[in-house]
């Protein structure tokens, strides 16, 4: 009677370790995918906070050329200057303001123009070999292909 009760308990411990034993993988990877996903994320927020501060050093670079080159951009500049301090500027009079918004215009232009993707190619690329070298060093269930794509590993 006391065996039988003994063998009744350890086979209800049995399914339910057999139970928790189909769900533990697929938390596992759960939790791989997410931190996958959050790498990726963070990565993207690099490069946007990197190309952001490349694109205003290039355009204050410009900017300050055309002004330090140019006799009637610093005149303008100057009177816009004394114009506003006065008062009497008018709206959207400022030739600083003017050059930034052209350069950027410029810029986007020419990279809706440009079909170079050579610099996103190698982000990309960087991306899934950082990703790929965690997975293989936290034994994740997948990594991801050159394409991009992930691909299990188990």
């Amino acid at each position: 009677e006391d065996f039988q009760a003994i063998n009744q308990i350890r086979e209800k411990a049995y399914v339910d370790l057999n139970a928790a034993g189909a769900i533990k993988p697929q938390h596992d990877f759960k939790v791989q995918v997410e931190r996958a996903l959050a790498m990726i994320a963070q990565e993207e927020a690099n490069v946007t906070e990197k190309t952001k501060i490349a694109l205003m050093q290039e355009a204050t670079a410009y900017v300050t050329d055309q002004f330090t080159s140019t006799k009637a951009l610093k005149k303008a500049a100057l009177d816009s200057a004394i114009a506003t301090i006065k008062g009497t500027a008018t709206s959207g009079a400022d030739p600083v303001q003017a050059a930034f918004v052209k350069f950027f215009q410029d810029k986007a232009a020419d990279a809706k123009a440009s079909s170079d993707d050579s610099e996103e190619a190698a982000q990309r690329a960087a991306l899934i070999a950082k990703i790929n070298g965690v997975a293989k060093g936290e034994g994740f269930f997948f990594e991801f292909g050159e394409d991009g794509k992930p691909k299990m590993t188990v």
